[in-house]
């Protein structure tokens, strides 16, 4: 296998794309968001032959971070942060790119975080949490453009409103208990004061992910586990509170949307980490409605569900590992389905891309566990590649059938990726979700030997030149494994992650703390544990070369994090390299800061993969 030619990462960093369709009142013009001049930006295109050529209607250095049309398409409230610190601030957009934009401040109170939530029905108000009275807690909010913010109701808890009823009286709002368990709310915005109806009162743990009225403000559509392992599509009827699932699978439902006439309903399907749509008409209901699927769609992640406003047209955002991604459209009638935009892919050809193969491979406790393996060309049962065990964040997360430029960049490059989706990933069922909770945690790391192992036992890498590569609670599992298992690894990548449990649950964002508890340990409680686990106690045991990247204003895991194991790892005299950018938070995303990190990123593995 010849790998000598130079690969240029700048190209694979160029790799543009588009995200957050949002329709204007005539859905003849799409609005997105897309990253073409380094940060998140929106856009518009014309939906009719897919010739048009996108404009440009926001011009800021910092990126937008999410676009939500009214319900009549024709303002577009818009939300920023600062330096990725995730507080992110409201805006509106009006006019078009022919006639001229105007942008008037909503809501611009940095020190705060707030969470849109939903537009009145009528567009004249929205509705947002905020944790502005308390750090730790989100309270609810109404207001309309132009007006004040008004409290509506508050709580010792994390609230995010979800919906609006159409006779404008009720907010439909979730309570976070933990990541893992939540509530439905129905508050009476004609009872000042009052305190909102429980629709979901329930056993052990629940999630709802997603929920809307219907027309008539009856019944609720919504995704939960409510009583089984997978996140459903089910119909919950507010006069008897009878929660009704109206479909069965072993697989979770997401991105749930409601035509804005409320006979169609779509949702996403996700299937071991790649995504099948399916849209139903609800006019016939109670009586089983007819399910179509949309098919023609390579393998990869559909989402962003959004209807036209006739409800005759679905857009979405898609992409996979061959695909960066863009708006697609898709028309009930003719079961046409194309795509509206056409992201630069950095000059390189798609046809290069790889698409992962997936596997399962065995851990310590018999379990197979679900990874997508990438090869070289010309890899096949290759025992010599270099090979980078690729670990996700969350703990919740999935390694998916997504576009990741970086990965795709290393498999050109001549390396071999394997990301798995060890014990506490998402998508395969609550019960896995929790077997790394607390006392399990380590478990999961077990998962990244065993993955290592099966990889040598295949044959397909050379045991001495594997690297564990991760961010976020990836960032700990590379830290982990790098003490744990400090055999098995060539070097390590550990980007914004977590070296000390106490400190992270100490200094992340008071509202996290609340929510995260119950996943990692109480730091009172579970002191000695998450002591005993902490990577920053263990680093005498790390062999590897160690790569640390941070974000200085990362609101998730405080950039102390890397200093602590910076400063530990140096005083030992153990090769670390350290890249920190004061403008990022919870990961790398302007553009000019990846063309400083990611090369640097790849001359670090090869001096430490490809030497040998």
């Amino acid at each position: 296998m010849d790998t000598s030619a130079k690969i240029d990462f700048a190209a694979y960093l160029n790799v543009k794309n588009a995200l957050s369709p949002a329709f204007r009142a005539d859905g003849q013009e799409l609005l997105f968001l897309s990253d073409i001049t380094g940060t998140h930006q929106i856009w518009s295109v014309k939906t009719g032959d897919g010739s048009s050529w996108p404009d440009q209607l926001t011009f800021y250095d910092e990126r937008v971070t999410g676009l939500h049309a009214d319900p009549a398409g024709e303002r577009f409230l818009f939300s920023r942060d600062r330096g990725g610190d995730e507080q992110d601030q409201f805006y509106l957009l009006e006019g078009t790119a022919a006639e001229g934009v105007s942008i008037t401040t909503l809501l611009e109170t940095p020190e705060y975080k707030n969470n849109f939530g939903a537009w009145r029905k009528d567009g004249g108000a929205f509705c947002f949490s905020s944790n502005r009275r308390h750090p730790a807690f989100f309270d609810v909010f109404t207001q309309e453009p132009g007006g004040e913010p008004v409290l509506v109701y508050e709580a010792s808890a994390s609230l995010y409103p979800l919906d609006w009823s159409h006779d404008g009286r009720y907010l439909l709002i979730t309570r976070a208990n933990t990541n893992m368990d939540s509530d439905l709310l129905l508050l009476d915005l004609y009872a000042p004061g009052a305190a909102p109806r429980h629709l979901t009162p329930h056993p052990g743990q629940a999630r709802y992910e997603a929920a809307v009225f219907s027309p008539d403000d009856t019944t609720l559509y919504l995704l939960t586990d409510q009583g089984r392992d997978f996140i459903g599509l089910a119909r919950l009827d507010l006069g008897s509170g009878e929660l009704t699932f109206l479909n069965e699978t072993s697989w979770d439902a997401e991105s749930l949307s409601l035509s804005p006439d409320g006979t169609r309903l779509a949702y996403v399907l996700n299937e071991e980490g790649y995504t099948r749509i399916f849209w139903r008409d609800l006019s016939n209901e109670p009586a089983q409605p007819h399910e179509r699927e949309i098919g023609g769609l390579p393998r990869g992640t559909a989402a962003e569900l959004v209807w036209s406003p006739d409800g005759t047209r679905l857009a979405f955002s898609f992409h996979g590992p061959t695909h960066n991604a863009n708006i697609w459209l898709y028309t009930l009638a003719t079961g046409d389905l194309r795509q509206v935009t056409f992201s630069a892919p950095g000059g390189l050809s798609p046809q290069s891309f790889v698409m992962p193969e997936l596997i399962h491979y065995p851990t310590f406790d018999g379990r197979q566990i679900p990874a997508l393996q990438f090869l070289p060309a010309g890899a096949k049962g290759d025992a010599s590649i270099p090979f980078i065990v690729f670990v996700h964040g969350g703990p919740e997360g999935q390694t998916r059938f997504i576009w990741n430029g970086i990965i795709q960049y290393f498999v050109r490059a001549g390396y071999g990726v394997l990301a798995p989706n060890v014990r506490g990933s998402s998508g395969y069922g609550k019960h896995y979700l929790s077997l790394d909770d607390v006392r399990k945690r380590m478990d999961s790391v077990a998962d990244l030997k065993a993955a290592a192992e099966w990889l040598t036992g295949q044959g397909v890498c050379d045991p001495r030149r594997i690297a564990v590569y991760g961010g976020s609670y990836g960032g700990f599992m590379v830290l982990s494994a790098l003490t744990i298992y400090p055999d098995l690894w060539a070097a390590g990548v550990d980007i914004v992650g977590i070296a000390n449990l106490i400190t992270f649950l100490e200094n992340t964002s008071a509202y996290r703390r609340k929510l995260r508890t119950p996943e990692y340990g109480d730091p009172d409680t579970d002191r000695d544990f998450l002591i005993e686990i902490s990577p920053i106690h263990k680093i005498d045991r790390i062999q590897a070369p160690l790569l640390v990247i941070h974000g200085a204003r990362d609101p998730r895991v405080p950039v102390g994090e890397a200093e602590q194991m910076v400063a530990a790892l140096t005083a030992r005299h153990h090769p670390v390299e350290y890249h920190v950018f004061e403008d990022e938070g919870h990961g790398i995303t302007k553009l000019k800061n990846k063309l400083v990190v990611y090369p640097a990123v790849a001359r670090f593995l090869d001096q430490h993969l490809k030497t040998l």
